[in-house]
């Protein structure tokens, strides 16, 4: 018998759900399962979170058998999974319960951290000079590789007589195939609308171009989105504040790495004689 069956024969003839705490006792005295390890009540711990519906970390198990239903005192209280989707089960990725596993809470904590940079990111974007926030655009474009050269590719155009393109980034060496860059460095109160869209599609019209990427610091209205999704004959990319803070820190741009911290899964083929 595995633990993860163990657990749930366990949990199988309770009434009432149990803590971790619990479920260990009893495997213990029905000799459901032998132990060999130093704090075998974390094993047991670390299987019900592993399969716990509603929980989910990078080394969580797809397959999921248990549910944490309500708490006694400080500790989680768990029941066998009945296969049904809980629209009421409260569960949020940042919130810290404190009956996490060290790898959710630094799964946890980690998502916190990247919200927070982000946040970062777009105040610094929004106090930086409007030139500056353009010429990153194309850096960014460049880096997630458009255009044929990176330092070649890219133009920035944006100023007084731009004519509502900001940037260009040439896809091969001639330039026949052009990226235009329109850009927008609003706080996030202040959303890109229709107006805004149509203004660069006709901005593209006179260059006859069939390519664009609309970025912002805030965020695209509805009427904008409808607009850029209905333009004909012009592939119309939107990308907001939350998707631009995204893009940046993946591909390293305006941020730096501190740190890196590995977590790992036990590898169950290592253990075997075969």
């Amino acid at each position: 018998m595995t633990i993860v069956e163990a657990i749930k024969a366990v949990l199988k003839d309770s009434l009432v759900g149990l803590t971790y705490a619990d479920i260990f006792k009893e495997i213990v005295e029905r000799k459901l399962y032998s132990f060999g390890a130093k704090e075998p009540k974390a094993i047991v711990r670390g299987k019900l979170r592993q399969h716990c519906y509603g929980v989910d970390y990078p080394s969580a198990s797809p397959t999921k058998h248990f549910i944490s239903d309500g708490a006694k005192g400080s500790k989680a209280l768990y029941k066998i999974w009945d296969g049904e989707e809980k629209t009421d089960l409260v569960y949020s990725s940042n919130k810290i319960s404190g009956n996490e596993l060290p790898e959710e809470l630094i799964h946890k904590t980690h998502k916190k951290h990247i919200h927070d940079i982000s946040n970062q990111i777009m105040d610094k974007i929004y106090n930086s000079d409007p030139g500056f926030f353009e010429k990153l655009l194309i850096k960014l474009l460049i880096k997630m590789g458009f255009g044929w050269d990176k330092d070649k590719s890219g133009f920035h155009i944006g100023g007084p007589n731009d004519r509502g393109i900001d940037g260009v980034i040439h896809e091969d060496q001639l330039g026949l195939e052009r990226v235009y860059i329109q850009a927008k460095r609003y706080n996030k109160n202040n959303g890109i609308g229709s107006s805004d869209i149509q203004r660069f599609i006709g901005a593209m019209n006179t260059k006859n171009a069939n390519k664009g990427v609309f970025i912002t610091s805030s965020y695209f209205t509805k009427g904008a989105l409808e607009e850029a999704r209905d333009v004909r004959n012009i592939s119309l990319v939107l990308i907001n504040g939350e998707k631009l803070s995204e893009l940046l820190l993946k591909n390293g741009l305006g941020v730096s790495v501190v740190e890196t911290y590995k977590t790992y899964n036990i590898d169950s083929d290592a253990f075997t004689d075969s």
